[in-house]
């Protein structure tokens, strides 16, 4: 199906962004974060150059806010490694091309990171912003080592990036990946149901938070080594999951200092 006119060679490092069209929107989106109140802290945390900034992922595309403040305040592209799934939707593949998303592949994040660019993984996927209220602030990265061996070959610091509050918006109710294939076939969509009988969000405050970043210590060599990859991968976890608590304590008036 290829009623957008879609090049699939736009799914690929540097070929899909549109300069302009992406400024405008993010701009847009900065308007939005300020007008309620969305907030991005420890953007000195990003490195000046090649970076992997690896969050959690909730439901919708809520990681374009931070995006739209790194734009703006250090003038940065984050280009985001998106689901395969996404290049089969018309005119939604267009959109996330233009403004940065490129294919999930190895070639994709290796060309980016060696051009010093800064690449956003959601490890997670569609089941992690899909999930039930009883998994919020959970990391449900099952098997997924993909981003911890592109840190590795590339030399690239990874810079934890948590998303609080937007796990509260949408209450997900049965399994959406079961729903999503047997309604929507081929896409493998997933449906999310709002929490209320009115088909609107939930008022909740949204913080993202950038942590510090972590160096792999080990060689290029090690991306095959099964106890360094996961040595690695639960560094960033414990990390992420470290902003995660603080803001929530907070948030409840618990002080953890």
């Amino acid at each position: 199906m290829n009623i957008d006119q879609f090049d699939p060679s736009d799914k690929a490092a540097f070929h899909g962004i549109r300069p302009a069209d992406a400024q405008q929107f993010f701009e847009r989106v900065d308007w939005i974060a300020h007008h309620f109140a969305i907030e991005t802290s420890g953007l000195e945390h990003i490195p000046e150059g090649r970076a992997l900034l690896v969050a959690n992922h909730s439901f919708g595309w809520d990681v374009v806010f931070p995006m739209a403040r790194i734009a703006r305040l250090l003038n940065r592209q984050v280009w985001v490694l998106g689901e395969h799934m996404w290049w089969k939707v018309p005119f939604v593949r267009r959109w996330a091309a233009a403004v940065g998303v490129v294919d999930g592949s190895n070639e994709n994040v290796d060309r980016l990171l060696s051009s010093d660019e800064l690449v956003l993984v959601l490890p997670g996927g569609l089941r992690e912003a899909v999930k039930p209220r009883e998994l919020r602030y959970k990391l449900l990265w099952g098997q997924r080592y993909g981003f911890v061996r592109a840190a590795l070959r590339n030399r690239a610091p990874l810079v934890p990036l948590a998303a609080v509050g937007t796990d509260d918006l949408f209450d997900a109710m049965g399994n959406l990946f079961t729903l999503g294939s047997r309604w929507l076939g081929p896409f493998m969509l997933p449906l999310p149901l709002a929490s209320r009988l009115m088909p609107a969000a939930r008022r909740a405050k949204v913080h993202f938070s950038f942590g510090e970043p972590i160096v792999p210590s080990a060689e290029p060599e090690s991306e095959g080594d099964p106890k360094v990859l996961r040595r690695l991968r639960r560094e960033v976890e414990g990390a992420l999951h470290e902003l995660i608590e603080e803001e929530l304590a907070k948030r409840a008036g618990i002080d953890l200092t």
